[in-house]
């Protein structure tokens, strides 16, 4: 009797260890979500439609920047000179500078000169026969663009050449000029390094002049 019931002990607990536990459910957390990026240009502002690439009449500027930071949607350019850029730049912020490389009036009439484009920003003419495909590589015509300089002025000569050149003007935006990010909201996404000072030498090679 006694082997009986310990037989009968043992079968219960094998029994026991048998029968399977709810799964466990694993809250995984949900990515954020990403804020939707509104037009470039605020069409509530009064010179919206006379200056619409000017920093002044963008949808996105140094009151919300900080909202749009860190998107895997988004190229952030500052086409400010390399040494004010290494000076003081918002992080994730590239640098390609303008005059240096996109554009100078006198560019391909002065052999010196080493941008891709000449002529006026509303006019460009190309430097070299590879001009437009380079302008397409420094600034992606499938990307969506957030560009910046010291006051937005830049910006707004860059985005009257892309409009010239097929671009999407409803994915670049001006976001304005590194002089305008001084608030504390900005400080965390700030490389201040105002001791560093770079004097620059740009040159373009390989390229075949027009």
């Amino acid at each position: 009797m006694k082997r009986l019931l310990i037989l009968i002990a043992a079968v219960s607990v094998l029994a026991a260890c048998s029968v399977k536990k709810p799964a466990e459910t694993v809250q995984i957390p949900a990515e954020p979500v990403q804020k939707m990026l509104p037009a470039p240009v605020d069409t509530s502002k009064p010179d919206a439609q006379k200056t619409p690439y000017a920093a002044g009449v963008s949808s996105i500027n140094a009151s919300n920047l900080f909202e749009y930071f860190g998107r895997d949607d988004v190229l952030y350019i500052d086409v400010r000179d390399f040494g004010d850029y290494q000076k003081k730049h918002l992080r994730n912020f590239e640098c390609i500078p303008y005059f240096a490389f996109i554009f100078n009036a006198d560019a391909g009439k002065d052999a010196k000169k080493t941008q891709l484009y000449g002529g006026t920003v509303s006019e460009p003419v190309s430097v070299y026969k590879e001009s437009d495909d380079m302008l397409n590589v420094l600034f992606p015509k499938d990307k969506t663009l957030f560009i910046m300089c010291q006051g937005g002025g830049r910006v707004a000569q860059l985005m009257t050449i892309l409009e010239k050149k097929g671009y999407d003007m409803s994915k670049i935006y001006n976001v304005g000029g590194m002089g305008q990010f001084t608030a504390s909201e900005y400080a965390d996404y700030t490389v201040d390094a105002l001791e560093f000072k770079v004097n620059a030498a740009y040159s373009i090679e390989g390229l075949t002049k027009n």
